[in-house]
Order: structure tokens, then sequence, then C-alpha cells
């Protein structure tokens, strides 16, 4: 019986290419889509999944109400207080603090040493042992027991043991000595398995805490500093058995009240809080100094694609059946007659339904690696797909299952339902009104979510222009900066920066921080303001005199702040003005700011200048309150300046390779590489999660119109074949081609019409909400509206219009004659 019913199925299928093909694109379209989600959401969420016990550990995180009232968190703690931690706070099983380690390691062979550089962000930290506890790791060689629990040791994963010491037995590598940092000389205790890629916590190096406890490195990573807070410096704990981590917040405030100076009025504005570790892939808020954060907004509205991609594609499929079904009223007729029943042929259709889904599913894994491919920056790194794996296996089973089940359950039930005497007829049945009536609003819902897709696009894309072609206050062209070594001897950034100008398109130079930048960096100004003492917390950039005319600050009051290696007066923005409660920015000439220096020594400075407010962080936040101070000494940024940016544009190449050899002359040991980054690239990638964003909206805006126009095409086909005499009537009696394509068309266009203004408010309440997380933002205009409704109408007309027209200019003598 089945394989007859797949016989007839097949026929059925090749007597219908265009419609099975329409079938086949749509649904492999839609699957492939949906596949691809599901690989990127499954991955992202599989994060940190194979720890066990995850639920019970935590990342202890930090807290800040600045005096303005604004609060701001930090994933760093202050280096005492995983130790204080283990003593006063009950309810916790283990507790754990490491530290970044960013150097070089020097690798001691037969020969010579082999140097290894440090990559962008250091795979090194410095580790109690309870690291071990915490986050479980397979150990290969060494003893976790004692591992680290000794000064001057250090644990390594077998990646890292391979790139040291190259491609030899693991208990070779045990007591090998390794050098960082030119000065922290260490013996292997230990080697561990790498963890797999879905996690953030990608350390390789784990050196002993003890290692840094002498005085000499204390200062360094200030382990004894409670007012200093760090993400370089972190601290996760471990909730003992049934605790609630409410328990462990709530003994915070009195925790902090215990170690912090009461009198610092800095300190009352500062507190505790815990994050799971399962929000650590997730959280914007909270970065540290590795791991890669998600967008987990990005990833339920890619969720949302899927679903309603895949819900398009199946309402494609059910209009055409419905449809097309009644070119099969007589077959059905004759079945019936015969004494097929009604569940006989529900399992017919079905059977048909599961074949054309088998067929898109095939040719939906077959479009998978292209799609990765297509949009491997938007694709996680380390995200690989594999057809074996068993999980992708039940996706691609449940996909089959619930699309063939949605798309034909409904045709099958509709089309079993004839009556035969009426089927055998050829009498177009009864319900067949009702049908109708499905088709165009199924019609209507998909071109209603292909309009709201479209209008998501046209507002995020203007939002993303807006952001990238506002003027924030500042030159962003033909820019280059890049970090010098900190803890090389300062003259020698005076020694690059002379041969630095001596390069012919160079302009200028500046040392300090760029003008914006992803995070900020902030410090406690007192002002006296005729009757009392005023704090603030203003950002700070501490930089040199050529700052402001490099990057083309606008002064609009006083003058540039003093050339000096030391602090001696300030320039500050208008919001700065504006917090002290001034009216004119002329008015803050020469008052006096209260100021400490590095070394925590109290001074005071004037305010010699005033510049015009510009955008230092992304336009997402609003304009802070700025000082600027010379500070050129302890600077490690270089800003570089170019002449004629379009005149050097073609030979950017050589002159960057001219700085690279200035730099390595300068800094031959090259602790830190040289890595020249463009300020305009670095301004753009403050809205990475935007580009990506209208990426995913352009997309699946255009797959959304491809499903719908498909379905479109199938239903003009199917309605311009059903009234072939009544157009070869009207032309036989005079009707033109443009009123036989306008009365074929009409009806598609109303029920687009019909959707645009239902997907205008649904857009625009969606929109608008995703507006509300950038303080600079777009207006949704009219137009917006205007031309979403534009571009659809079009799309459906130019769909419709080939089979209107192929129908219009058909010989009207032929159109009569066909049955």
């Amino acid at each position: 019986m089945f394989s007859n019913y797949l016989k007839i199925a097949i026929r059925n299928l090749l007597k219908n290419k265009i419609y099975s093909l329409i079938n086949v694109v749509g649904l492999s379209i839609g699957i492939s889509a949906c596949l691809v989600i599901y690989l990127i959401v499954s991955f992202e969420f599989s994060y940190e999944n194979f720890q066990p016990e995850r639920d019970r550990i935590y990342r202890v995180t930090s807290g800040f109400k600045g005096l303005d009232g604004n609060s701001n968190q930090n994933a760093g703690i202050s280096a005492p207080i995983p130790s204080a931690i283990r003593k006063d706070i009950s309810g916790i099983e283990k507790v754990v603090g490491f530290h970044s380690f960013w150097g070089s390691v020097i690798v001691p062979t037969n020969n010579q040493n082999k140097k290894i550089l440090p990559k962008d962000e250091s795979d090194i930290i410095i580790c109690e042992p309870e690291y071990f506890d915490i986050f479980q790791y397979e150990w290969l060689q060494g003893n976790q027991k004692i591992a680290l629990h000794s000064p001057n040791e250090v644990v390594l994963t077998d990646k890292k043991v391979e790139q040291y010491f190259g491609k030899i037995p693991l208990e070779q590598a045990i007591g090998r000595k390794l050098n960082y940092q030119d000065s922290l000389i260490v013996t292997v205790a230990g080697v561990v398995k790498s963890l797999p890629k879905n996690s953030d916590f990608a350390f390789n190096d784990f050196i002993s805490f003890k290692s840094i406890e002498p005085k000499n490195w204390r200062k360094d990573f200030e382990l004894d500093e409670w007012t200093n807070t760090n993400s370089s410096s972190q601290a996760f704990i471990k909730l003992t058995k049934g605790t609630n981590p409410n328990k462990i917040v709530a003994q915070f405030p009195t925790f902090l009240l215990k170690h912090l100076d009461q009198k610092d009025q800095w300190n009352h504005g500062r507190s505790l809080g815990l994050q799971a570790l399962t929000d650590v892939h997730f959280n914007t808020k909270l970065q540290g100094n590795y791991g890669r954060v998600v967008h987990l907004p990005t990833l339920y509205i890619l969720m949302g694609v899927a679903i309603f991609l895949l819900l398009i594609a199946i309402i494609n499929f059910i209009n055409l059946s419905t449809a097309q079904s009644i070119n099969r009223i007589k077959e059905i007729g004759v079945r019936k007659v015969l004494g097929s029943s009604r569940k006989s042929l529900i399992q017919q259709f079905m059977i048909e339904t599961f074949v054309i889904t088998t067929v898109a599913v095939s040719l939906s894994i077959i479009l998978v690696e292209p799609i990765l491919w297509a949009y491997q920056d938007f694709i996680p790194p380390n995200l690989h797909f594999n057809i074996l794996q068993p999980q992708i296996i039940a996706f691609l089973l449940l996909v089959l299952i619930i699309t063939a089940t949605f798309s034909g359950l409904y045709p099958a039930w509709i089309i079993s339902a004839y009556n035969p005497i009426s089927s055998i007829k050829n009498q177009l049945p009864n319900g067949q009104n009702r049908a109708v009536f499905l088709r165009k609003s199924l019609i209507t819902f998909q071109f209603t979510f292909s309009q709201v897709f479209i209008l998501g696009t046209i507002v995020v894309v203007a939002q993303s222009r807006f952001l990238l072609n506002k003027d924030m206050g500042f030159k962003k062209d033909a820019i280059v900066y890049f970090p010098t070594d900190w803890r090389a001897d300062k003259e020698k950034k005076s020694v690059l920066i002379e041969k630095l100008k001596q390069i012919p398109a160079v302009e200028g130079i500046s040392v300090g921080d760029a003008a914006a930048r992803g995070g900020y960096s902030t410090q406690r100004i007192k002002y006296f303001n005729g009757k009392n003492e005023v704090e603030l917390d203003p950002n700070r950039r501490s930089v040199d005199d050529n700052f402001i005319p490099l990057y083309g600050l606008k002064i609009i009051a006083g003058t540039n702040i003093s050339k000096s290696d030391t602090s001696k007066d300030f320039v500050v923005n208008e919001a700065f003005v504006k917090a002290m409660g001034l009216k004119k920015p002329q008015d803050a000439i020469g008052k006096m700011l209260g100021y400490w220096d590095t070394k925590g020594n109290p001074m005071k400075f004037p305010i010699v200048g005033v510049v015009a407010d510009f955008h230092f962080r992304s336009l997402h936040n609003a304009i802070q309150p700025l000082f600027i101070v010379s500070q050129p000494k302890e600077a490690v940024t270089i800003n570089v300046k170019f002449r004629n940016a379009e005149a050097n544009a073609k030979n950017m190449t050589a002159v960057l390779d001219k700085m690279k050899k200035a730099y390595n002359q300068v800094y031959p040991d090259n602790e830190v590489a040289f890595q020249p980054q463009f300020f305009d690239e670095t301004i753009a990638k403050f809205y990475e999660n935007e580009k990506k964003m209208a990426q995913l909206l352009n997309s699946a805006t255009a797959i959304a119109i491809l499903i719908s126009c498909l379905g479109l095409f199938g239903l003009a086909t199917f309605a311009t074949a059903q009234r072939t005499k009544e157009i070869g009537i009207r032309k036989v009696l005079g009707a033109s081609v443009k009123q036989i394509v306008g009365l074929l068309s009409q009806d598609f266009i109303k029920l687009v019409i019909i959707a645009i203004f239902i997907a205008s408010p649904i857009a625009y309440y969606f929109m608008n909400e995703w507006l509300q997380d950038f303080a600079y933002r777009i207006n949704i205009e009219w137009w917006f509206f205007a031309l979403a409704g534009v571009i659809a109408i079009i799309i459906a007309l130019l769909t419709v219009s080939y089979q209107a027209i192929k129908a219009a200019i058909a010989n009207p003598v032929k159109s009569l004659r066909t049955e």
C-alpha cells in the first residue's frame, strides 16, 4: 500500500513540475535558514554546558554609583576581595581569584631561547589553586591536589605544551622551565586538556598565585589595593549546595563596610554582586579581558526569524496545494467511488507532502555550507556543520515532521472532503469559497511579515548610516593609533616620535588616549563653588598638547593645555561646565580643580580651556563631563595623523611599513607587537551589533520576499490558468492588454495593501523599542512606511505581471478552445 502511494505521489509531483519546484525551493530556503540559525543559536547557548554543577558557579562583580547618580558595573574586583570573601562570607564552597597576565614568554632550549610574543588577548592568568576546583579540567599530567600550591609553578594545556616544546610526550613537559616577561621563571607542574571550543575560559597558562606574593610583584598587581577595580582581576565562587545566591549578595554590604574606608565618600557608592556562569557569555554590560560576549537579543531575533521564515514557506505549500486541488477533483471522485476512504486519501496526500519535504530538507543540507561561507563574518568562530552529529540529525527529523505535518495536513483534509458525485461532474466544491478566503488570508499574513522585515531593514540601515555619518565633534579620517610597551623606558616614546616625524606622510603625532574608545576611565575632581566643595566624577583623557589639534577638537573658550610632561592645567568639555553649575564656557576659565596625581598626591590646577562637546564614546551613550590633562609620560598610545589622506591611501602599506621599521628599531624586543589601527575603523566597530542586525534583516527580508513571491507566482499562474476562457472572451470583446493585466493583478495587490496597513504599526512598535538603546537616534519618518509599501507593491506587481501579461497577449482563439 505504501509503495503504491509513493509511486502515485512521485507521478503527481512530476506531472505538476512548476508547483512541485516552487514548493521544494520555498521549503528548502526556509529550512536552510532555520538550520543555519539553529546551528548558531545552539552553539552560543552551549557555552560552559560541559561544566558540572555550573548552576552553582558565579562571578563576583563590582558596582559603582557615581556622585552624579549614574551607575556603572564592572566584571572585575579589587585584588584583595577573593581572600577576604573566603574568610568573611558564609555559604560558599570555593573561591578563586585570578589576574590576566600579558607579556612575552621565553622558552629555554638547548641551542637558544625561543621567544613567544603575546596575543591581542592574553590566554595567561595568575590564579589560586582553587581555580581547578571550580572549573573542571581533565588532568593529563601532574597532581591537581598539589599543583599551584607553591610559588613559581605553572600548569599548561596540552595545546600550549606543543606550542612551547613541540610534539613531545606530555610527561616530558613536567619540570621544564618557562620565563614570563623576562622576570618570572616558573616550572611546569601539570598538564591539562584544553577546554572545548564552546567556552569563554580559553586560558592555557595557569601561573601559581604565590608567584606574585613577593613585594616586587604585589605592587604591580595591586594585591593590597582596595580602592582600585580592574576587569583584569576577577573572582569566581562556587556556592554550597542548596545556597541561594541572594543570601551571598545580602552579606556584601556588611563586608564592604568592614573593609572599605567609610570616610572616603567615593566608597559609599560601591557594591558587589553575583553573575551566573551561564550569563557570562551574554551580558554585554559585564565584559572581562577574555572570551566573546554575544548580544542575547540578537539570538532571540534570530530564533524569531527562523520560525517566521519556515512559517512563510509552509504557508506557500498550503496555498498552492489547496489551489491546485481543483485540478484533482475528478481524481478524488473516482477514488472515492472505487472505495477509497477519507483516511486513505489523507494518507495519499500526506505522503506527497513528505516526499516534497524530504527533497527540500536534502536540498537545504546542501545549501548550509555555502550559506555559512557567505555569512562567515556573522557566524561564531569554531562553529562547524557536521550532518552526522546526533543533535543535528534529531533537529532535521523534527523539522521534517513538523513541516510536512503542518504543510500537508490541512490541504489533505480539505481535498479528501470533496463530494464524489460533484467531483466526477468537475463541479466546484461547496467549501471552495472558504478555501479561497483562507488562501487570501495566508497571502496577507506572508506579506505582512515581509513588510515588517522591509520596514525593519529601512530603519536599521538609516540608524546605522546616522551613527557612522554623524559629526562626532572630531576628525576621524587619516588617523592611525597603536599601543607601546608600558613597561619600557618612557624616553623610548620620544625617540620613536622623532623617527615617525621624519616620515613625509606624517602630519602630526600625539601621545595619549584616542579621542573615542569603547571603554571609559573616570577620576574624582573637587571644585569649590564659593559656598561648598562639590565632587565630580568625570571621564578623563591623559594626553599631550598635540591631542586637541590632531583630532580637530574645537576650543570655544580659553586655550589648549600646556606642553608639559606632568599635569599643570585642565581643558574640560561643555558637559563638565554644566556639571559645575556654570552658565557659560568662559565662566569656567581660571577655576581651580582638586586633583590627585598617579601617586595619590593631592593638588590643584586651573581650567585653561573649554572644548565643544564631542562623542568620546559611542552614540549609545550621552555625552558626559570630561577633562583633558597633560600626562604624556603615563600614556602608552601614539596617535598619528597623515597628510592628504587621498594621496597617501594608495601608499598606505608602504607608510605603515616605515612606521613598523621605526617601531622595531626603538622596541627591538617587541614585548608589544606593532599593531596599528585606523581610527575611523575603530569608530565603525562601535556599531558592530547594528551592522550585524542590518545584515540579518537584509537577509531575512530577501528570503521572506523570495519565498512569498514564489507562492504568489504559483497562485498567479494558477489563477491565470483558471480564467483562460474569460481572458479570451474579454479580448474578443475589445479588452486591452493593460485592462486584462490590471484585472488579474488587482486581487493580489489589494492583499498586499492590506498587509502594509497591518504591518506598519507592528514594525513601528518594535523598531521604536530598538531605537531606545541609543542616546542619539533617528526619527521614524512617514516616508519609511511609504517606501516600504511601494517596494512591496512593486515586488508583487513584478511577480504577478509576468503571468498576467503572458495571458493577456495570448491568442484569444486558443484561449477559447481551452478545456
